[in-house]
């Protein structure tokens, strides 16, 4: 990860993996090449369960969640939490993506911290305050890591990291990095110049196959599987995720869409064509070492 005021941060942990001696070399660090956000309600505050204070509003009443949010107790214990684990700035960058109550509707797109600033109050009253008013259905996006543009670009650029991160899923109602490979070509090929478009793409295609042992995959070789994605450098880019209510049961789930991408081909068979799914199912499962 890269952190803010450390900019040595991954090299402490390149040299804390020396110290495993051969296993080292069978561990690859990853990295997001974008902030780490999560989509998140305070209804449903799974996402701060590490502070012991939230804990009392989990699983509750919609009622007795307000009563918790409201309590100057509950927010100074709250903030306590956040400086000792030294995310002080958390809500000031909290991003409020949506609102229900048309009083509201003039945060939306804003951070708290702006919102605060314009009131002349904390960002903590200002964070519970707005979603009480919304019966706690404000959607907001948190940026839990790699908010460091210039220490993250220290690690796009490093060869021993390998681009690409995901929790496999895990948190699929509050976060979905889907879209890290159309965020690399639009954040750091095209906007930043970090990478040139050849980097980029060896970076995400042939490093990955070679590391997972997919043999026939990840260059375009005669003899090899023709997995193709047809995108326009000057367009290409990650859409903001968002929820589907697609699950077992209508429970909702993050996607995120791709824009600047004409089609995906799988196994040399469409699969995707300007962003809709063309019924074709080309794909298989892979084994490491044998595909």
């Amino acid at each position: 990860l890269a952190r803010p005021g450390e900019p040595d941060f991954h090299d402490q942990t390149f040299a804390r993996l020396a110290s495993l001696g051969p296993l080292a070399e069978r561990i690859v660090p990853q990295t997001s090449p974008r902030a780490i956000v999560a989509q998140c309600d305070l209804r449903a505050p799974s996402f701060l369960a590490m502070y012991p204070s939230i804990r009392a509003a989990i699983d509750q009443p919609l009622e007795r969640q307000v009563a918790v949010y409201a309590s100057p107790a509950f927010r100074d214990a709250f903030l306590s939490e956040l400086a000792g684990r030294n995310r002080a700035h958390f809500l000031a960058n909290m991003l409020v993506l949506q609102v229900t109550a048309p009083s509201l509707v003039c945060h939306e797109g804003r951070t708290v911290g702006a919102i605060a600033a314009e009131q002349g109050r904390r960002p903590v009253d200002v964070f519970f305050d707005l979603a009480i008013e919304d019966r706690l259905e404000t959607q907001f996006q948190a940026a839990a890591a790699n908010y460091d543009q210039d220490g993250l670009e220290r690690l796009i650029k490093d060869d021993r990291v390998l681009i690409g991160l995901s929790d496999g899923g895990a948190h699929n109602d509050m976060l979905c990095d889907a879209g890290y490979a159309t965020a690399v070509l639009a954040i750091w090929v095209r906007e930043r110049r970090t990478l040139t478009l050849e980097q980029a793409v060896r970076k995400m295609t042939s490093v990955p196959a070679r590391l997972l042992g997919m043999r026939e995959r990840g260059v375009l070789a005669p003899g090899k599987v023709a997995d193709l994605a047809l995108f326009d450098p000057a367009t290409v880019k990650s859409k903001t995720p968002r929820f589907v209510s697609d699950l077992p049961g209508g429970a909702r789930r993050l996607v995120a869409d791709a824009e600047g991408v004409a089609a995906t081909i799988v196994a040399g068979r469409i699969v995707c064509r300007d962003g809709e799914y063309t019924g074709e199912r080309a794909g298989r499962v892979l084994r490491s070492g044998r595909c």
